[in-house]
């Protein structure tokens, strides 16, 4: 059970930003399967960023996706994490909850 103070902390929380780090094969389809996910839920990622990169000791390269989302319900963020994880190209996979504070509004 959560304490009375948890709660009342929750609730004067912004929402939630779910930050996807993903590690992928260096393959055509890999992205578009990636934000396939997100579009069959009808859901815009609000950041997306890709890069390209490769290691010096073996041959294959990579790519490193972060995806950002805002407001996903918990269920949500579950499904998600592991529709990703169940994509073959996907090597890697890590979520993290980002609370950001709304910026405030200086008195004029």
């Amino acid at each position: 059970m959560t304490a009375p103070n948890e709660l009342s902390l929750k609730k004067n929380l912004p929402p939630a930003t779910v930050h996807y780090a993903l590690v992928t094969d260096d393959h055509p389809g890999a992205l578009p399967r990636v934000l396939e996910l997100f579009s069959l839920r009808n859901i815009t990622p609000d950041l997306v960023k890709v890069q390209k990169y490769s290691q010096t000791v073996l041959p294959e390269r990579y790519l490193c996706i972060d995806i950002h989302v805002i407001g996903l319900s918990p269920a949500e963020q579950d499904i998600i994490r592991h529709k990703l994880a169940a994509q073959i190209t996907v090597k890697n996979i890590r979520e993290e909850i980002l609370y950001i504070k709304p910026r405030v509004k200086l008195a004029s």
